[in-house]
């Protein structure tokens, strides 16, 4: 749904570029709105913006309430450094405040850097596909290796047969190939500062997270 309704939106905001001046257009700090305010009138053009920036508003707020729920649950079973503060819950508000102050913090930190900003959404992207196939990988490779959990026909509500490796393969080479295709020139920020992370995540688990972390606590 998602595809096919961008789709249109894009092929409306292509046809509406004014002038059809799309250098101008690409070269804007804003190439949406300048599409709008060129077609639009002042007041309805302001409507949009306004329409815009609440939407923006939303993503960053389930992006923050899903971020500080992730360091919430890391930290809950002690897998962040610093998990004595950030799995502390607030008796007020029932939530993870200082995990959810520290994610937003790291946040904007981020933006003092301006060539972080796309470097960080990039690895943002990179890594969101790298969570997603990687059950993907285990339920593929772990039924050829016979051992670890993977889903079958009989313990699933539904499944794609024999069809389901293939689909597996697909999605484990279409992440390999959008990995590489965010790190390409000019990107090489990303593919450094991938690099580093990853470098500095082995070391952690390395020298200290193997040491206390077991995996997730079972409920009390």
């Amino acid at each position: 749904m998602s595809a096919v309704v961008g789709w249109v939106l894009l092929l409306i905001l292509t046809w509406s570029i004014p002038g059809g001046d799309i250098a101008a257009t690409a070269n804007d700090a804003y190439p949406v709105l300048q599409i709008v305010y060129g077609n639009l009138s002042r007041v309805f053009a302001n409507v949009i913006a306004l329409v815009i920036g609440g939407a923006m508003w939303l993503c960053g707020l389930a992006s923050i309430t899903s971020m500080g729920r992730m360091w919430w649950a890391f930290a809950r079973d002690d897998g962040m450094p610093g998990a004595g503060l950030l799995k502390r819950v607030s008796p007020r508000h029932g939530t993870p405040a200082a995990a959810i102050v520290a994610a937003s913090l790291l946040a904007v930190l981020m933006t003092v850097y301006a060539a972080a900003y796309a470097a960080v959404t990039s690895i943002s992207t990179i890594t969101l596909y790298l969570a997603y196939v990687a059950p993907i990988y285990l339920n593929w490779g772990n039924p050829r290796r016979r051992r670890g959990e993977y889903a079958e026909p009989a313990n699933t509500p539904w499944s794609l047969g024999r069809w389901s490796a293939a689909f597996n393969v697909v999605a484990i080479l279409w992440v390999a190939f959008i990995a590489v295709v965010f790190a390409l020139p000019p990107n090489e920020l990303v593919l450094w500062t991938m690099l580093g992370v990853a470098i500095g995540l082995a070391a952690y688990w390395r020298l200290s997270a193997r040491h206390r972390f077991v995996g997730p606590l079972a409920s009390s």
